[in-house]
Formats: structure tokens, sequence, C-alpha cells
């Protein structure tokens, strides 16, 4: 997929539109700035850490991949031009080519639209059309909302087992076309199947994000959102 795709329009519910495209270079302010936007809790949530911005190697790394081994899709607000989602895939190691971390983040003004089902339905049919046939979620175990929004991709394909202390992770089967007629995600790829070196994973890049210097820490206990579709 090239990164210069004219975005997809997508209807999230009546009067309710966003856009939909691969990840560019040049979107870098976008997701800084959208990331700034974030509350504490969320930014906590996406990466297990009171991380207080991206620094500029982070957004290198964010908005220069290679769309094969490393695929993000962000969404974009239409009236505001604002980056209010982005999901992303990143296979595991060289070695497991056919399995990716799956991490997604949506603006906290957009939770409960139905935008995380929207970016992961064609995420996934991205990864499938790459060769990928599993997602691997991390997620603090607090967030039933997240793992309830991956079980709910794949009935029956998708596994919950315990991660480190305080985590859970998600397995995900991706169903070929035509496969689970009742998932999101089976009538995604469907759809799509009708026309219409060494890589980092996000749980290093976690690690490196608790041992950068001067972070700050939020006050008190800091628990995560309940959805984020």
């Amino acid at each position: 997929m090239s990164p210069d795709q004219v975005a997809e329009r997508v209807a999230l519910g009546p009067g309710v539109e966003v856009l939909i495209r691969p990840i560019r270079p040049t979107d870098k302010h976008l997701l800084a700035d959208g990331f700034a936007a974030l509350s504490p809790e969320s930014k906590f949530q996406r990466f297990f850490a009171p991380v207080v911005r991206l620094s500029e190697s982070d957004l290198v790394y964010l908005t220069e991949i290679d769309h094969h081994h490393h695929e993000a899709l962000v969404a974009i607000d239409p009236d505001e031009g604002d980056l209010i989602g982005v999901t992303r895939y990143i296979r595991t190691s060289p070695y497991r080519d056919r399995e990716a971390e799956v991490a997604i983040v949506i603006s906290d003004q957009w939770r409960g639209k139905g935008l995380g089902k929207a970016l992961l339905s064609r995420l996934a049919t991205r990864a499938r059309e790459e060769g990928v046939t599993h997602f691997l979620a991390v997620i603090l175990a607090e967030n039933e909302g997240s793992i309830d929004l991956f079980e709910n991709f794949a009935p029956k394909k998708t596994h919950v087992a315990a991660g480190d202390p305080g985590q859970v992770e998600v397995r995900i089967d991706l169903p070929w076309s035509g496969e689970f007629s009742d998932s999101v995600l089976g009538y995604a790829l469907r759809s799509a199947a009708r026309g219409s070196h060494r890589f980092r994973t996000w749980r290093r890049m976690r690690r490196r994000m608790r041992r950068r210097p001067g972070r700050e820490k939020p006050a008190g206990k800091v628990r995560e959102f309940g959805k984020t579709d």
C-alpha cells in the first residue's frame, strides 16, 4: 500500500465521517499534536509509561515505515484536519513474520463512536495482504473494553492469556476472506477480496519509553479508560 493512497471516507454513523489512510512521513506534526492532546491516562494506556511527548526519533520511527513489516493507518477529522486515531502492526521479528503486534490509540473525544473497529478492520485487511496470519495485542488487564474490542473481531479465534504482571496478551488468528461471517473482521476481509534487518516491537518501544530521563509522573494511580472504540 502506498502512503500516497487517497484517503477513504468512512461513515461511523449518521452525520459522523472520518478519513482513513496510510500514515505518511509528513504526518509527524499531526502525530505530535494528536499525542499532546491526549489525557495523561490515555498516554499511559498506550505506552504503559507516563510519556509526556514524542521525541524526534519517536516520530521518525512511527511515520517513516515500510508498509510491509510495519504498517500504520491514521484517521483524520475531515472538518478540523486533526489526527484522531492511529492503529499499526509491527512484525514481532524477522523470524516470525506471520505474527505482528497490533496497537491502537483513539483521541479522547472520539472514543465510543466506532472508530476503533473501523481502523482495526482495515489494518487486519492490510495485514492479510502482507502475509500476516496472527495479531498479538498486549493490553493492561483493567482495560476490559480493549479486550472486548479485539475478542469480537474473530469469535472463537481469539486467545487471551496472562502476560507480564498487570497485563494480558490477546492473540488473534486472522481469518481468510470468506471465513467467520459473524465477525467484523471477516466482513472487512471479504469486502477487500471483492476488489474493493530487524524491527522493534511496541513492547521494546514501551521499555525504551520507561527508561527515558525527565519524564513526568502522573498524580495518583493511573487507570485506563474502559473503551477504545
